[in-house]
C-alpha cells in the first residue's frame, strides 16, 4: 500500500520566491508603460481643451469683430459703477456661450458693477464655484476648487499678454526678486492694447489684424497652475485670475511653486506670491507646456526652447516672427 501511494510534492520556499519576483519584475516593467500611455490620454485631452478655446476665441472674433479682452478689470467709471470697483470678468466667462455654457453664462447680471461674486438667481451659491471640465487640465493634480476658498472653481488656461513685465511689488518683500534677468526678452508695446501680445487685463481689445506677425507665429493661450500662481488661483470668472497677464519673458515652467512659511527673501522668485515670475506659463506634463495659436493649431514647446524666440512668439507685432519649434 505504501508502494501505491502517490508522492505528492508542494513548491519549495526558493522556487516560490522566484515566481514572486518574476512577476514583481514584470509589474515594475508594466507599471511605468501604464502610467505613460495615462499620462498621453491626458496629455491629448488637455490640448484638445485648448483646442476648443482656439475655436471659442475666434467664434467669438466673428460676432464681434473683435477677441475679448484678458479681463473687464478696472474698468472707468460708468453709469452707477465707480472706478477702482467696476469688474466684468475674465475671457475665460466671456467665451462661455462659445463652448456650449450659455445657460451659464445667461445666469450673469453684466449689469451690475462687480461680477466677481455674483449668484445663482434666488441662492447664495456663487456662479464663479461651477467647475468647466474644458478649463481644467487632467494632468493637473491641483484640486479643481480653491483650496483656501471653495467657492471659487480654478483654471489651467490663461491668455497671453507677450513678453512685458506686467507684475510689481508685492507688499511682501519675501516676495519680490529683481527682473534683470529677464529684462532682455522684454519686447515693444504695440497698439491698441498697448502691450506686446494679443490681451491685456484691462478693457482694451484687440482683432485678427492686429496680429502683424501672423496668427501661426503668435501666442493666444497657453497652460498655467494654479497652486503657483496666486492670480490664477483667483478661479476661471474672476476678473483680476491672470488672463491677459500671463508673460512669455518668463521661462516655461519656471518654478514658483515654494509653499514654504513664509516665503523667504532668498528665494523671492519661487513663491506664487511673486507676481513677476507667478505670471509665467507652467504645465505638469514633462519638458514643457503646451500652448494654442492664433491660427487655432495646438503646439507644445519645449522649456528649453531659446528665450528670445518664445519672446517673439508671445508678441504680436514686433517684427520679428519665427519659426515655432
Amino acid at each position: 500500500m505504501m508502494k501505491n501511494r502517490r508522492h505528492i510534492r508542494g513548491f519549495t520556499l526558493i522556487e516560490l520566491l522566484v515566481v514572486i519576483a518574476i512577476i514583481a519584475i514584470l509589474i515594475a516593467l508594466l507599471l511605468p508603460a501604464v502610467q505613460q500611455a495615462r499620462e498621453a490620454a491626458r496629455r491629448t485631452q488637455c490640448k484638445n481643451n485648448l483646442k476648443q478655446i482656439g475655436l471659442a476665441l475666434h467664434n467669438y472674433h466673428d460676432t464681434f469683430s473683435l477677441f475679448a479682452p484678458g479681463a473687464f478689470w478696472n474698468l472707468p467709471a460708468g453709469g452707477n459703477c465707480p472706478a477702482g470697483n467696476h469688474q466684468k470678468g475674465s475671457i475665460l466667462l466671456h467665451i462661455l456661450p462659445y463652448i456650449e455654457q450659455s445657460t451659464l453664462y445667461n445666469q450673469w447680471d453684466f449689469k451690475a458693477c462687480n461680477t466677481d461674486t455674483a449668484v445663482f438667481p434666488g441662492t447664495t451659491k456663487q456662479l464663479r464655484e461651477t467647475v468647466i471640465p474644458g478649463y481644467l487640465c487632467p494632468s493637473d493634480t491641483t484640486p479643481p476648487k480653491n483650496s483656501a476658498n471653495p467657492a471659487i472653481a480654478v483654471h489651467n488656461y490663461a491668455a497671453c499678454v507677450g513678453a512685458a513685465v506686467t507684475g510689481g511689488a508685492t507688499g511682501n518683500s519675501a516676495c519680490q526678486c529683481p527682473t534683470a534677468p529677464f529684462d532682455p526678452f522684454v519686447r515693444p508695446n504695440t497698439n491698441p492694447n498697448g502691450v506686446p501680445g494679443m490681451f491685456s487685463r484691462q478693457w482694451r481689445s484687440t482683432g485678427m489684424r492686429d496680429c502683424v506677425d501672423g496668427t501661426s507665429n503668435t501666442i493666444f493661450f497657453g497652460e498655467v497652475r494654479p497652486e503657483c500662481s496666486n492670480h490664477a488661483n483667483a478661479g476661471w470668472a474672476n476678473s483680476n485670475n491672470g488672463n491677459g497677464l500671463i508673460s512669455t519673458m518668463w521661462p516655461i515652467n519656471y518654478n514658483t511653486c515654494n509653499t514654504a512659511t513664509p516665503p523667504s527673501a532668498a528665494n523671492g522668485c519661487a513663491y506664487r506670491c511673486n507676481w513677476n515670475t507667478e505670471l509665467g506659463y507652467k504645465s505638469r506634463h514633462v519638458g514643457g507646456a503646451q500652448f494654442v495659436f492664433g491660427d487655432g493649431a495646438v503646439r507644445f514647446l519645449s522649456e528649453n526652447i531659446d528665450m528670445n524666440a518664445y519672446a517673439n512668439l508671445g508678441s504680436k507685432a514686433d517684427g520679428n516672427t519665427v519659426d515655432v519649434p
